[in-house]
């Protein structure tokens, strides 16, 4: 049987119109974002058996900033070779990561 809504055109993830099945594929990065949420995920699960919590916001920062500083030389360098797009991909996600962390660690922080 033919699923109507993709038969029809429609994303899977947030059931807009896209255009025709035959069609170029809808982007609405939902599918996306949550690959990348479970990559984080995963690094944060790493980062936490490897290294023990952060004991201050100060310690958090200074670890955040190290990360951000590795992402920024990595795209201060990026000659749009795929090794290099890798390499940003990976401190992007420790970036995200350790802010993560932060959170994680300094729970007290109320919205």
């Amino acid at each position: 049987m033919v699923d109507y809504m993709n038969a029809r055109g429609m994303c899977p993830d947030c059931g807009e119109f896209s255009g025709w099945a035959d069609g170029p594929p809808h982007e609405c990065g939902e599918s996306l974002i949550a690959e990348k949420l479970n990559i984080v995920r995963d690094e944060l699960v790493r980062a936490r058996q490897k290294f023990p919590a952060f004991n201050s916001g100060h310690e958090g920062w200074a670890v955040i900033r190290e990360e951000l500083d590795e992402l920024w030389a990595e795209v201060r360098s990026n000659q749009s070779t795929s090794g290099r797009s890798d390499r940003m991909h990976k401190e992007a996600v420790q970036v995200a990561a350790m802010a993560l962390r932060f959170l994680v660690d300094m729970p007290n922080f109320k919205n």
